[in-house]
C-alpha cells in the first residue's frame, strides 16, 4: 500500500519544491495549527485591508510567498491583490520606475473587459515604458482576475481608452496606475501591489556583486519609493540579509511601515504537518475520503533527520526540506522501498 502511496505522489510531484505561484497557497499550513504564538496571515489579512505598506521577513524558501498565497488569494473578501513579477527581469528594469509602473498596468489590464486589438495596444504601450534594451515577458504576469467582475473591467478600459495620449515620462506613468488603483477601490476592493519574488539579488548582494548590490538599491531605495506614493496597500518579501546591509534597511524602512516575521517551527510535529499538506494535497482520487497518515510516507526517524535539517544545514528553508523529501521520495520509488527511511533522506541532500 505504502510503495503504491510514493508512487503516486511522485508521479503527482507532491514535493515539487518550486510551484507555480499560485499552487502555493493550497499547502499552507496557518501558523496557528503548527504551535506559533504568532498569527502573520490574519496580521497580513487586517494590514492591507487598511492599505498599509507591509514587509514579510523571512530567509529564502522560508515561506514567504506561500504565506502571502494564502493570505492575499483572489478570493479573499474586499482586497485586490496584484502580482508584479521582478524575479525574471533585469537590473535596468528592476530600478526602473517608469518601467515597473508598466509592469503594473499590464497586470490590471491583464483581466479587465478589453477587446483583443485594445489590449494588445495598451500591453504594447506598456511594454514601451521598459528600457530599450530589455526582453519583454509577459508569461509571469498574473492577477487575481477572480476579484475583477465585469463592471470594474468595464471602468478600468475607459479609464485606458480614454488616455488617448498616453505619457512617456515616470510620473506620467504613475499617474495612470494611480488612475487604475482608484478604479479598484470605487468597486469596494483594496488593491494590493504585492512584489514577493525580490530574494533574487541577495546571493550577490552577500557576497559582494557590484550589479545586485546596484539592483538591490535601486529597486528599494528608488523605485519603491515612488510606489509607496500609490492608492494602494503595499507588500514586499524581504530576505534577512537584506536587513543586515545598513543603508538598504534604511531604504526599505522608509517605504513600509510595519514588519511581518516568518515564524520559525519550533517542533518536529510541526514540520510533519507541512509535509502531510503536501500529501492531502496529492492524494489519490480513488480514495479522496481517506487522508494518508505521514508514517505511510516516511519513518519518525526520517522526519527527525529532516527537521535538523531545517534546523540547522537548511537555516529555516522549508523549501530545502521539501525539495530534499522530493530526492528521497524519487529514491525510495526507484529503489522499490515502501517508506522514506533516514538513510533516503541523507542520500538526497544537496
Amino acid at each position: 500500500m505504502s510503495l503504491a502511496l510514493l508512487r503516486h505522489l511522485q508521479e503527482e510531484r507532491a514535493f515539487d519544491s518550486s510551484p507555480l505561484r499560485h499552487d502555493l497557497g493550497v499547502y499552507h499550513v496557518p501558523f496557528s495549527e503548527l504551535g506559533s504564538e504568532e498569527a502573520p496571515e490574519k496580521t497580513l489579512v487586517s494590514a492591507t485591508r487598511r492599505a498599509e505598506r507591509l514587509m514579510i521577513v523571512g530567509t529564502s524558501g522560508s515561506g514567504k510567498s506561500s504565506l502571502i498565497e494564502h493570505a492575499l488569494g483572489p478570493m479573499v473578501e474586499g482586497i485586490a491583490p496584484i502580482h508584479v513579477p521582478v524575479a525574471g527581469e533585469s537590473g535596468d528594469v528592476v530600478t526602473n520606475v517608469q518601467a515597473v509602473s508598466g509592469m503594473i498596468i499590464q497586470q490590471i489590464v491583464q483581466h479587465a473587459d478589453l477587446t483583443d486589438t485594445e489590449r494588445k495596444d495598451v500591453m504594447r504601450w506598456a511594454s514601451s515604458q521598459r528600457p530599450l534594451d530589455s526582453k519583454v515577458r509577459t508569461s509571469g504576469i498574473s492577477v487575481g482576475g477572480s476579484w475583477m467582475g465585469t463592471g470594474l473591467g468595464t471602468d478600468i478600459k475607459r479609464h485606458i481608452t480614454h488616455n488617448t495620449v498616453l505619457p512617456n515620462t515616470a510620473s506620467g506613468t504613475l499617474e495612470i496606475v494611480d488612475q487604475l488603483l482608484a478604479t479598484v477601490q470605487e468597486d469596494d476592493l483594496m488593491p494590493v501591489l504585492v512584489f514577493d519574488d525580490t530574494d533574487r539579488w541577495v546571493r550577490g548582494l552577500v557576497a559582494g556583486d557590484t550589479d545586485h548590490h546596484d539592483f538591490a538599491m535601486g529597486f528599494f531605495g528608488k523605485v519603491l519609493t515612488e510606489i509607496r506614493q500609490l492608492r494602494a496597500g503595499l507588500v514586499v518579501a524581504v530576505h534577512d540579509d537584506y536587513l543586515a546591509n545598513n543603508q538598504l534597511k534604511d531604504y526599505i524602512g522608509n517605504v513600509v511601515e510595519n514588519r511581518i516575521n516568518i515564524p520559525i517551527l519550533n517542533s518536529v510535529g510541526a514540520l510533519g504537518k507541512v509535509i502531510l499538506s503536501r500529501v492531502k494535497v496529492h492524494r489519490p482520487t480513488s480514495d479522496s475520503d481517506r487522508i494518508p497518515s505521514l508514517d505511510e510516507v516516511m519513518t519518525t526517524d526520517a522526519l527527525g533527520e529532516l527537521y535538523q535539517l531545517y534546523q540547522k544545514d537548511f537555516s529555516g528553508s522549508l523549501r530545502k526540506v521539501v525539495r530534499t523529501t522530493h530526492g528521497a521520495l524519487a529514491d525510495a520509488c526507484n529503489g522499490g522501498f515502501e517508506i522514506i527511511t533516514p538513510d533516503l533522506i541523507h542520500q538526497a541532500i544537496w
